[in-house]
């Protein structure tokens, strides 16, 4: 059960500090780094050089996601922040190409602890001698990597809940190679260019921008259900007296014990009236919010 808004306004320092247990940590360094990631990733590489991060995706040649991230450059290593269940997907791929470069690739997981700050004092909290990215304001919001323990007195699912309300993804396993990044909304965080010259997916990522091909976007959903919503679960929409599929859960965080929060990957062009429901769960009701940005 979460309850961020209420957790936040009982926290006697205004900050709440979460354990990102679910995120996992992948390098990539050595001499030729920028020159294989600009190759690799749907952002800009070069951006790294006056950015202390960068969102993006990684996807295959069909130009579907395998994961999406948080990217910043430590000393002479890039580190990339993404879910833990699609960093098996991001590794094989990396190492497939990698051995055309000079760069070594490795899950340094193990070898840093991750949390995050949430709150209008969250910068006041960051703990010293780590590594710090400002990922969100109103509230501000930070992910802090450290060698050391960090301190948290909240779980994964405080920051996913306001990771939903941003309407920002975090790709699992279970949607692992089954959107392009558009889908995702990735382009609103800026994490696609469109000018940056050719990467592995873009020819795909290209044609769904100037052909206008793009059928599908990431919404932001909630309601009434009987049962907890996990990635990868399909929902129905209601066509007069009849059901029928809508679209894929991405995220979700279950608010009280009947009332979900999710995200989902629905048509594009849905009317924000449609009635839809979870698959397999013929009490659920969910609604359609308007996006807090304009897509691209």
């Amino acid at each position: 059960m979460v309850e961020l808004k209420q957790a936040l306004m009982d926290s006697n320092e205004d900050c709440l500090s979460v354990e990102l247990t679910d995120y996992g940590i992948l390098s990539v360094s050595g001499e030729d780094t920028d020159s294989f990631l600009q190759g690799q990733l749907t952002c800009d590489v070069r951006k790294l050089d006056q950015e202390d991060w960068l969102y993006g995706a990684h996807c295959d040649p069909t130009g579907k996601a395998f994961s999406n991230f948080w990217l910043l450059r430590h000393d002479d290593t890039a580190f990339f922040v993404m879910h833990k269940s699609a960093l098996e997907g991001s590794l094989a791929q990396f190492k497939k190409y990698g051995v055309f470069s000079k760069v070594d690739i490795e899950d340094v997981s193990n070898d840093w602890h991750v949390a995050g700050f949430i709150g209008n004092k969250a910068k006041d909290a960051l703990p010293a001698d780590s590594l710090t990215l400002h990922v969100g304001q109103q509230p501000d919001q930070f992910i802090v990597l450290s060698r050391q323990a960090i301190s948290t007195d909240y779980p994964q699912p405080f920051w996913d809940a306001l990771e939903i309300e941003r309407v920002r993804p975090q790709l699992t396993v279970e949607n692992s190679q089954a959107f392009v990044p558009q889908m995702l909304n990735i382009q609103a965080w800026d994490g696609v260019s469109f000018d940056k010259g050719c990467y592995i997916g873009q020819e795909t990522i290209a044609r769904m921008k100037y052909l206008g091909k793009q059928k599908r976007a990431l919404f932001r959903l909630s309601g009434k259900v009987a049962q907890a919503v996990e990635p990868g679960q399909q929902l129905e929409k209601a066509i007069g007296e009849n059901w029928r599929r809508a679209g894929t859960v991405i995220m979700a965080v279950n608010r009280t014990d009947t009332q979900t929060d999710l995200l989902a990957v629905l048509p594009s062009d849905i009317d924000a009236d449609t009635a839809i429901r979870v698959q397999g769960d013929d009490a659920s009701l969910l609604e359609i919010h308007s996006l807090p940005y304009q897509l691209g």
